[in-house]
C-alpha cells in the first residue's frame, strides 16, 4: 500500500513539473509573474494551476471518498507568484470540479473538502499581509496547509495503517515537493526572463530600441515568400555629420533616439520600423494598399521638420530625406536599391523631402 501511495504522489509531482514548465514557457514574454503583474497574466497563471489541480484529482488516493493528492502545491504556487487573484482562480476551479466529480461522496466529505480549501485560501490571504519574503511565505502556507489536510484526514474514518501508508508519505512528499518546485519555479522564471532578454538584444538596435538589420531582413524574406504587396521607405537624416562635428557624438546619438521616437509615433502598428545603419532608418510596410508609403513618408518628413531636437540651452533643427520603392515581385535586394536611388534623388534635389522611385 505504501509503495502505491508513493507511486501516485510521484505521478502528481511529474504532472506539476510538466504543466508548470509548459505554463512558464507560454508566459515567457510576461515573466516574472508576481502579485502586481498584469491582471490577465495572473488570471492565466491561476487557470494553469487550476488545470494542474484538476489533473491531480484524477491521480489521487481515494480514502473513504476523500481525494488525497498534492493539489496543495499548485495552490501554493498560485499564491506565491500570482497573489490573491491567481489563488482565487485556482481555488474556485478546484472547488467547482470537486463538486462536479463527487461521484457519490457523502455530503460531509464534500463539506470537509470545501472547508479545507477555504481554510487554505484564507491562510494564504492572511500570510500575504504579514510575510513579505517569498521563501518564508511559501514555507508557511505549505507547512500549515499540509497540516490542515492531515488534520482533516485524521478526523475522518481512516484505515488503521493510514499513518504509515498515507499520512507520513503525504507529508514528506508535500514538503519535499514544495522545496523542489519553489526552486524549480524560480529557476524557470530566471531562465525564460534571460531568454527573452537575450532575444530582445539579438533583435534590437541598442541605441534607438528599434528593430535591427537582422529583423528587417527576416521580415522582408517573409513578405517575399507570401507574395504580398509591400513597400520600403529609406530615411536619412540630413547633414548628420555636421551635428556630430558641431555638438559631439553624444548629442548625435540623442538626435538618433529623437528621430526613432518620431518614427514610432507616426507609423501604423503593422509597419516594421528599424535602423538600417548609421543615420539611415528603414520602414517596411506589409500592406501598401491599406497603408500608403507616400502618406507615411510625407507625414514623417513634416513631423521631423516641425519637431526640433531640444538640448539644455537651445534647439537643434533637423530634417530628413526619404526614398520610397514598391515591391512588384522583384527580389528584395532590388527593392532596396530602388529605395536607395529614390533617397539619393531626394538628397540631390535639396533634402527635407521624399521621392518615389519611378521605374
Amino acid at each position: 500500500m505504501m509503495l502505491t501511495t508513493v507511486n501516485i504522489f510521484f505521478v502528481n509531482i511529474c504532472i506539476i513539473f510538466l504543466v508548470s514548465t509548459f505554463t512558464f514557457y507560454l508566459l515567457r514574454d510576461r515573466l516574472p509573474i508576481q502579485p502586481d503583474s498584469m491582471m490577465s497574466t495572473r488570471l492565466y497563471f491561476g487557470l494553469a494551476n487550476g488545470v494542474t489541480g484538476i489533473l491531480l484529482m484524477h491521480h489521487a488516493i481515494d480514502l473513504n471518498g476523500a481525494l488525497i493528492d498534492l493539489r496543495l502545491l499548485p495552490l501554493a504556487l498560485s499564491a506565491l507568484f500570482g497573489g490573491n487573484v491567481s489563488i482565487a482562480v485556482t481555488g474556485t476551479m478546484l472547488l467547482f470540479y470537486r463538486f462536479l466529480i463527487h461521484d457519490g461522496a457523502s455530503l460531509n466529505v464534500l463539506l470537509s473538502s470545501v472547508i479545507t480549501l477555504l481554510g487554505f485560501l484564507i491562510l494564504s490571504f492572511i500570510c500575504r499581509q504579514f510575510i513579505t519574503r517569498q521563501g518564508y511565505f511559501f514555507s508557511a502556507i505549505v507547512t500549515v496547509g499540509s497540516l490542515l489536510v492531515l488534520w482533516r484526514l485524521i478526523i475522518s474514518n481512516s484505515p488503521v495503517d493510514a499513518w504509515e501508508t498515507i499520512y507520513i508519505p503525504y507529508f514528506i512528499l508535500t514538503i519535499g515537493g514544495a522545496i523542489l518546485f519553489y526552486r524549480l519555479s524560480s529557476l524557470l522564471q530566471q531562465h525564460f526572463v534571460l531568454y527573452s532578454y537575450q532575444s530582445y538584444l539579438a533583435s534590437t538596435d541598442q541605441l534607438t530600441r528599434l528593430a535591427n538589420r537582422h529583423v528587417i531582413l527576416e521580415k522582408v524574406t517573409t513578405l517575399e515568400k507570401s507574395n504580398a504587396s509591400w513597400s520600403v521607405i529609406l530615411f536619412d537624416l540630413d547633414h548628420f555629420k555636421t551635428v556630430n562635428d558641431t555638438h559631439g557624438h553624444a548629442i548625435g546619438d540623442a538626435v538618433l533616439r529623437h528621430f526613432s521616437i518620431i518614427l514610432n509615433e507616426y507609423c501604423p502598428v503593422p509597419v516594421t520600423v528599424g535602423r538600417y545603419g548609421g543615420e539611415e532608418f528603414i520602414i517596411i510596410i506589409p500592406d501598401s494598399e491599406q497603408y500608403s508609403p507616400v502618406i507615411i513618408a510625407e507625414t514623417i518628413v513634416t513631423a521631423v521638420q516641425q519637431t526640433p531636437f531640444v538640448m539644455q540651452d537651445h534647439a537643434v533643427s533637423i530634417t530628413v530625406s526619404a526614398g520610397i520603392a514598391y515591391a512588384h515581385h522583384q527580389p528584395a535586394e532590388m527593392v532596396f536599391k530602388q529605395a536607395d536611388a529614390a533617397l539619393y534623388e531626394a538628397k540631390t534635389q535639396g533634402r527635407n523631402q521624399y521621392r518615389l522611385y519611378q521605374s
